[in-house]
């Protein structure tokens, strides 16, 4: 299994679409850490600013006549929140440290995810687009071993894409706004609407640990489509829409109930911790229960698809 893994590997990093995709996040973020820092300016009176801001958003939630929607009337008390804790104990929200901006690049996630799908969805069907799964398959390896070396090699290149982004995000982070910054409080309003606040490093690590769960299920998302339409295209499109759209589409059918059924509604873990999910009455333990639901059913089709198809005319 080693050996099959170590191939499946070398077929991924050997590629220069592979380094292209690497060097292309790292671009992105040092663009990111650019417009930060040219932006950003020190404003003596932030506080003035803040209450004043903050005075605009009471003022939009008294308003009789207004109809705002019951997600938007949770969002603005939040922000009314943070923005009188960051008052009360005179933290500047717009002031970037090296830790924070690493934080900040995590909303990079979505161009994360896209390169990710590029390598996951093309690993099983580029074997029949090419015509090298015939002599795949007389190797003495069985069909599950293969399919099972190609799944991990897939997420072992998710997690080096993880950790470039983490890793260059802080470098970087580091070099535009310097190493402080891990101790300072990062204030969000709970899924209970309480107030709290946990040191920077610890938030960015939380956001880390919740976007590898997201990866988790995109890769097995693009595997399956990759081995069961045999079509690099097909399952990189498809995937990749399929994030992209999943959460507004699950958000903009929030007030239906059997919407908690869509794999989209929990993919993103985040917001039981942060903010509360935007279904009523979703759970942390369903969410985890439909997750894991989901990734068995999602590996079933793609090991009986893989298995069972005859490749005599692939």
């Amino acid at each position: 299994m080693f050996k099959l893994i170590s191939n499946e590997n070398m077929k991924i990093y050997r590629r220069m679409r592979t380094w292209i995709l690497v060097v292309l996040m790292l671009i992105a973020i040092i663009l990111v850490a650019v417009v930060l820092r040219t932006h950003q300016h020190a404003d003596p009176n932030w506080k003035q600013t803040l209450t004043t801001q903050t005075s605009q958003l009471q003022q939009s939630l008294q308003k009789k006549n207004s109809h705002l929607p019951a997600s938007t009337v949770a969002q603005l008390k939040q922000e009314i929140q943070v923005n009188q804790y960051d008052i009360a104990h005179n933290i500047d929200p717009n002031h970037t440290t090296g830790w924070k901006f690493a934080s900040t690049a995590e909303n990079l996630s979505a161009l994360l995810v896209a390169f990710i799908v590029v390598i996951a969805g093309d690993v099983v069907a580029s074997e029949f687009s090419s015509g090298t799964i015939k002599m795949l398959l007389t190797q003495t390896a069985t069909r599950t071993k293969i399919l099972t070396a190609k799944y991990l090699a897939a997420m072992l290149f998710g997690l080096f894409m993880t950790a470039v982004m983490f890793v260059g995000s802080l470098l970087i982070g580091w070099i535009f706004f310097g190493a402080s910054g891990a101790t300072q409080p990062q204030v969000y309003v709970d899924a209970n609407s309480h107030l709290q606040h946990m040191g920077t490093a610890a938030y960015l690590l939380m956001q880390y640990g919740f976007l590898l769960i997201q990866v988790v299920i995109i890769i097995t998302i693009a595997f399956m489509i990759s081995a069961i339409f045999r079509s690099s295209t097909l399952a990189i499109m498809i995937s990749i829409l399929a994030f992209l759209v999943g959460s507004t589409l699950v958000s903009a059918l929030s007030s239906y109930a059997w919407v908690k059924y869509i794999l989209f509604s929990y993919t993103n873990l985040t917001q039981f911790v942060v903010g509360g999910p935007q279904i009523h009455g979703l759970t942390l333990g369903f969410a985890i229960t439909m997750l894991v639901l989901y990734f068995i059913v999602m590996n079933f089709l793609s090991w009986l698809v893989f298995v069972k198809r005859d490749v005599s005319y692939s």
